[in-house]
């Protein structure tokens, strides 16, 4: 098969979309000043979205960009599949954003035009200020809307299109609330979908039912069992291994996926380019590790990180993502018995072959790219080391990349040893 260019792929939407350029996000939004996540919220009650398109919570009115949007009927097909609202670490930080995931779980396109999200302690959101006007979500995929602090790089919150996952992202110093809250969608005057979480003091709410869902954790997702079901109330959420973009772990209509825990040795890494021909200020866009599945059994990759040191919470380390092709099962990160993998940045300009291409959530694999000389380490979602290469005693050792080809492991199931990697022609996804 003919390679292809994956920087092409990186604006595709859905058959029937054409959208905007989206280079980079309007101005981030302005700093509203800090809000306390933990503080309680006094009783206060949390109104629905007005006729004047607008809506007041904890935190006072919202901004109105404008005249309220026409109502939009196509968003009434999207629910709240995931909130993540105390991530692992900083709030907000450059590696740990708070992010709300919406799916359409219809049948038609929606159009985002006129969508607004009103999230404690976040600024009520408008598809305008999330350059999302004009945009259309295909039936069963994501969108995914981060926060991150005002303190990390904007570039963070830049766009980014597949054609199964739209992701934005703001700047922002108000955090999801820790201890209590509420996520609204819906358009100007008409709330779609709710979430109600934490202590559950009276409230007016229009799409939410009985006791708020209490079962949070720190560094957890709360995940839609089933998209398919809304019951409005706690007993469609639980806790779950964040995987923005992705079904939940139950998966629609109740059949499971494969499981997010991976089989130390299921998975292999068995080519790694650190060293691509050409200039080293160039080479970063062609960088690619190479996995396969050696097991008898499908195996999830949602969730799963890369890194080049050998600590899963180490600096740079990078939440893989779908980006393109097929790893032949039905989850778009999933991986067959005996399919490959390649991993890249998102700036990624290099050939792809065959199968599954997974990519980090920036221009990059793991801290700043690749070197000759550090480890790179496959985790899954729950820091458990699934697969390696050099992590050696001394990584600096032979072998090393040599006339700017890749080391190939000489054996998939080899041991992560030097005697078992050879320099050889790049064979990406071959």
């Amino acid at each position: 098969m003919a390679n292809r260019n994956l920087a092409a792929l990186a604006l595709i939407t859905c058959a029937c979309l054409e959208p905007p350029e989206l280079d980079e996000l309007s101005a981030p939004l302005a700093d509203l000043g800090g809000v306390d996540t933990w503080g309680p919220l006094d009783g206060a009650p949390i109104p629905s979205f007005d006729d004047e398109g607008t809506s007041a919570g904890a935190d006072g009115p919202g901004e109105d960009s404008g005249a309220a949007p026409a109502d939009n009927p196509s968003l009434v097909q999207l629910r709240i599949t995931e909130i993540l609202v105390d991530p692992k670490g900083k709030d907000g930080g450059a590696d740990s954003p708070e992010f709300i995931e919406l799916q359409n779980t219809g049948a038609e396109v929606v159009d985002l035009s006129g969508l607004r999200i009103d999230a404690q302690s976040w600024p009520v959101l408008d598809a305008d200020e999330l350059e999302l006007s004009g945009l259309e979500l295909a039936p069963g995929a994501f969108l995914v809307i981060r926060r991150w602090a005002t303190d990390v790089d904007p570039g963070l919150a830049s766009a980014s299109i597949t054609p199964a996952i739209t992701s934005v992202g703001f700047l922002h110093s108000g955090g999801l609330r820790n201890a209590d809250g509420r996520v609204a969608i819906g358009s100007a005057s008409e709330i779609v979908d709710e979430f109600v979480y934490g202590v559950d003091p009276a409230r007016p709410s229009s799409g939410w039912a009985g006791a708020a869902f209490t079962e949070l954790r720190s560094g957890q997702s709360v995940c839609r069992s089933d998209p398919s079901a809304d019951h409005d109330d706690a007993s469609d959420w639980s806790s779950c291994v964040p995987n923005p973009g992705q079904a939940s772990p139950e998966g629609s209509g109740g059949e499971p996926l494969p499981s997010r825990s991976i089989t130390p040795g299921a998975i292999q890494i068995v080519e790694v380019s650190t060293n691509p021909p050409g200039p080293a200020s160039e080479e970063k866009p062609y960088e690619f590790i190479e996995i396969v599945n050696l097991s008898n059994a499908e195996v999830e990759l949602s969730g799963a990180t890369i890194g080049d040191a050998p600590s899963a919470d180490a600096p740079g380390v990078d939440p893989l993502e779908y980006f393109a092709g097929d790893g032949g099962c039905e989850s778009l990160t999933c991986l067959a018995p005996g399919a490959r993998a390649l991993i890249v940045g998102q700036g990624y300009a290099g050939p792809i072959g065959l199968g599954l291409v997974l990519t980090t959530d920036d221009s990059t694999i793991a801290d700043g790219g690749l070197t000759n000389t550090e480890p790179v380490v496959l985790w899954d979602p729950s820091g458990v080391l699934v697969s390696s290469y050099r992590l050696w005693p001394d990584p600096s050792g032979e072998p090393l990349p040599a006339d700017e080809q890749p080391l190939h492991r000489i054996e998939p199931s080899a041991d992560d040893a030097p005697l078992s990697w050879v320099s050889a022609p790049a064979s990406p996804g071959e």
